[in-house]
């Protein structure tokens, strides 16, 4: 498994105590999440708190690179957190081409994902920033149906992996505490605002995120250890057996690796076959969108592969009905194109 190096956000002067921020972070420190994001870009923040220090502070001692959100108007007033190693300056927009290249050969820098334009990566080329120093972040979006659509985000992640950059995005909290002022997630794709962070950063992925960030004030346990346990090179489907016959749940827990060619009906795992075990027949079913099979003994060398249904197929006496994909994982379905790992996690 790819480890990912994931993490949470925590904001001064806002709507937890600064008891409940370092104890977030001595939370995630013990999940082994290795990023923190915070802002000075917030007006509702309390600007007399003395909490920005400590979490600065805080982070540090439990060694996270803390992501630090600023424009070129804060950038003089908080240039003293820029003298920690550990920090890494997003750069919102108003930055110039010019500002961002020699950053870039300072220290490393983020960009904004959601933002940033092919002609700015051609500029800072021409400009011979340093890459190997660049990396970005999407925004998280705090109206309401103003997250980005999963196309445009997708395409995002495609342009900045060209020119060799790693990108990130946020998931929402769904059971902790929403941050203010609107307290209605902080998303960066829209559709995920109101699913569960597990689903949220589960997706991101799957469209191409390489890290991924909790963005609310005050994520749940839970929600922390689902963002830590992410695999970065696998899609995992949550799924229900249709029976529990834990010869076949063995058999489907595992590892599995779409074949390069797609088709439009079915995806086909290309490492199933071949297991040396005997596959009997059951009862055939008509197939529905999401339903987990393996073709049976009848199918002869075909036997044990297995796949998933992308539409509604009639029964067939040569495949077993196994599984089915939850409704909410339906969508990472489309995401799963050639050479993809695919796993399920049966719920």
């Amino acid at each position: 498994m790819v480890k990912m190096k994931n993490g949470i956000s925590v904001y001064s002067g806002l709507n937890c105590s600064i008891e409940e921020n370092i104890a977030l972070i001595e939370t995630a420190a013990e999940f082994g999440l290795k990023r923190l994001f915070t802002s000075v870009n917030i007006p509702e923040a309390d600007s007399g708190s003395d909490d920005f220090a400590i979490i600065l502070a805080t982070a540090i001692e439990k060694d996270f690179e803390i992501i630090l959100d600023i424009t070129p108007e804060t950038i003089s007033t908080f240039d003293f957190a820029l003298d920690f190693e550990q920090i890494t300056p997003r750069l919102d927009d108003g930055f110039n081409p010019m500002q961002i290249s020699a950053l870039s050969h300072i220290r490393p820098i983020m960009l904004n994902a959601s933002t940033v334009s092919e002609n700015l990566l051609i500029t800072l080329t021409e400009l011979e920033a340093d890459f190997a120093n660049i990396s970005a972040l999407h925004n998280f979006y705090p109206q309401i149906y103003s997250g980005l659509d999963a196309n445009y985000f997708k395409e995002q992640n495609q342009m900045l992996h060209r020119f060799g950059i790693e990108t990130g995005a946020f998931a929402a909290t769904l059971n902790g505490r929403r941050r203010p002022p609107l307290m209605e997630g902080l998303p960066t794709i829209e559709f995920t605002r109101n699913f569960s962070t597990d689903f949220s950063a589960r997706y991101l992925t799957a469209l191409g995120t390489d890290f991924v960030m909790i963005s609310d004030s005050l994520p749940t346990i839970d929600e922390c250890a689902d963002i830590a346990n992410l695999k970065a090179d696998e899609i995992v489907f949550n799924a229900t057996l249709n029976n529990e016959d834990s010869t076949i749940k063995n058999f489907l827990s595992k590892t599995f690796i779409s074949r390069p060619e797609i088709s439009p009906c079915i995806v086909r795992a290309a490492n199933s076959r071949n297991s040396g075990e005997t596959i009997f027949d059951d009862i055939p079913q008509s197939r529905r969108v999401g339903d987990i099979t393996i073709n049976n003994v009848n199918f002869g060398r075909y036997m044990g592969e297995v796949q998933i249904a992308k539409i509604d197929l009639p029964a067939d006496v040569r495949v077993n009905s196994a599984a089915h994909i939850v409704d909410t994982d339906l969508i990472l379905l489309e995401c799963l194109g050639s050479n993809k790992k695919f796993s399920f996690r049966f719920v």
